[in-house]
């Protein structure tokens, strides 16, 4: 993974990043797709940092050599033009957390390619709901995220997502669409008078509404949970089953306000109850100590308070976190930790 260059940088070290080599060096092949995009499991992506941020781009193409150049067209981009501007013309890869509950948190989370440009404009704007569907309005700014979706939300039988593009024309859109569902941007929830943001809840009687939230990676999606709830549960979705928290195959009845939330506990307790009978021999191969690194992990302690709380050194907690990845096999203490938590 790249580092940013400190202001003021020789124009030696920034030459660095107009390079390819630099980029076919930070090449990655990223585990969830997004099915929308296209690509396939030997696309290749990468993590560009500037400005303080960092995002991953999906770069469509397994060739090593043509996703180096456009690594470094995309970064240049965002080096000469600012990141809104990039976001526009290249798709980049975010994680979707709905917010089901904040204490206890129940969130599901997915992983989405933004679908830019105007082929994908062209593509997806066009996408409505047919007869016998029922409409879920998803209120977003961002067009590669709101077409993104969009996408998802239709692919789930029986429903058809429907675009609102500010809070300014969400009143409109309320009216004209009726809505079985609304789906919001967490930032946009007071300004459509949506006052329950962190829980599904009705946004006028017998339609409910969720916020969701957006995050660069899955570190930045752990760190954004509500410190101090009673409990913890997160579940990955796939793109095509967003909603299936409310919406099953067996609970596709008439939803009234009261339903709502039992409709969300049962769906993490049915996932418990399955989990619960199945034999989880990664967990069951770390040693006491691993478990306790880990425990103290998913409560949000860092290496120095866990070697602290557990009277060791902070060495030796990181050979602990080593070994915690490998028989676990993770590549991160979020990866890690959601496992933990989804035991």
């Amino acid at each position: 993974m790249s580092k940013e260059l400190p202001s003021g940088s020789s124009g030696a070290e920034s030459a660095i990043k107009t390079d390819d080599a630099f980029w076919k060096n930070r090449l990655l092949r990223r585990q969830y797709r997004f099915p929308a995009s296209g690509e396939s499991e030997q696309d290749l992506a990468v993590h560009i940092q500037h400005a303080g941020a960092g995002y991953f781009f999906p770069l469509g193409t397994p060739d090593a050599e043509k996703a180096a150049g456009k690594a470094r067209q995309i970064y240049q981009m965002a080096l000469k033009q600012g990141w809104n501007a990039t976001f526009q013309r290249y798709s980049r890869e975010l994680i979707v957390s709905f917010e089901w509950c904040m204490n206890p948190v129940m969130w599901t989370y997915t992983t989405i390619h933004t679908l830019v440009g105007k082929e994908a404009g062209l593509k997806f704007d066009a996408l409505a709901p047919v007869p016998n569907q029922d409409s879920v309005l998803v209120v977003e700014s961002d067009a590669g995220i709101r077409r993104a979706l969009c996408w998802s939300v239709s692919q789930q039988s029986g429903l058809g997502g429907v675009p609102c593009d500010s809070a300014e024309s969400f009143t409109r859109a309320l009216a004209q669409h009726q809505p079985r569902m609304v789906l919001v941007n967490r930032n946009l929830a007071g300004r459509i008078g949506f006052k329950s943001a962190g829980l599904i809840a009705p946004i006028q009687p017998g339609v409910p509404a969720i916020t969701y939230s957006l995050h660069a990676d899955g570190d930045q999606m752990f760190v954004s949970t509500p410190g101090r709830a009673e409990g913890y549960l997160l579940k990955r979705a796939r793109p095509d089953r967003l909603l299936e928290p409310i919406f099953t195959a067996a609970n596709r009845g008439k939803l009234v306000p009261g339903d709502f939330l039992p409709r969300v506990k049962h769906y993490f307790q049915e996932l418990l109850q399955f989990r619960s009978t199945q034999d989880h021999p990664a967990l069951s191969k770390l040693t006491n100590r691993e478990h306790e690194v880990l425990e103290l992990l998913s409560k949000g302690y860092v290496d120095k308070e866990i070697a602290q709380a557990m009277g060791i050194s902070a060495w030796t907690v990181h050979g602990h976190i080593k070994n915690i990845f490998l028989r676990l096999r993770v590549r991160s203490r979020t990866e890690a930790v959601i496992r933990y938590l989804e035991k």
